[in-house]
């Protein structure tokens, strides 16, 4: 399913990543969470080098200012991928399927939303045309 996502501002701090190296995450969100943040987290993933092989720009946030970076979300169209959040491990699953699939993607800015209600939803940037 795709959506037309409005454009939204997301603060926060930002790490350069890789998908080789899963402590950058680890620390990204241990280092967050120390701010008992209320509202809706956004993870975001921008800048890519190339691809979810190369490296890219990784950002834990919200949209209330807080932290040192600020990237705009376009106004633009996602694929949404729908998390399993009773599974602990839901999110690296929900990864490791969108990298074996078929999807289009365009690998501009790429999101998940951690919502107050336990909810989980990750949001693909995707080449509309073939």
């Amino acid at each position: 399913m795709t959506e037309n996502i409005p454009a939204k501002v997301v603060y926060g701090n930002k790490v350069r990543a890789n998908n080789n190296d899963v402590s950058i995450f680890s620390k990204a969100w241990e280092e967050f969470l120390k701010k008992q943040v209320k509202g809706d987290i956004y993870a975001v993933y921008s800048n890519y080098e190339s691809d979810y092989t190369g490296d890219f720009d990784f950002m834990i946030g919200t949209e209330q200012t807080s932290g040192e970076h600020s990237i705009t979300i376009g106004n633009d169209e996602y694929y949404i991928w729908e998390v399993e959040s009773n599974d602990l491990a839901g999110v690296g699953k929900a990864w490791s399927e969108i990298w074996k699939s078929d999807l289009r993607r365009a690998y501009t800015t790429d999101f998940e939303i951690y919502k107050t209600d336990g909810s989980i939803t990750i949001y693909l940037s995707i080449n509309a045309n073939p």
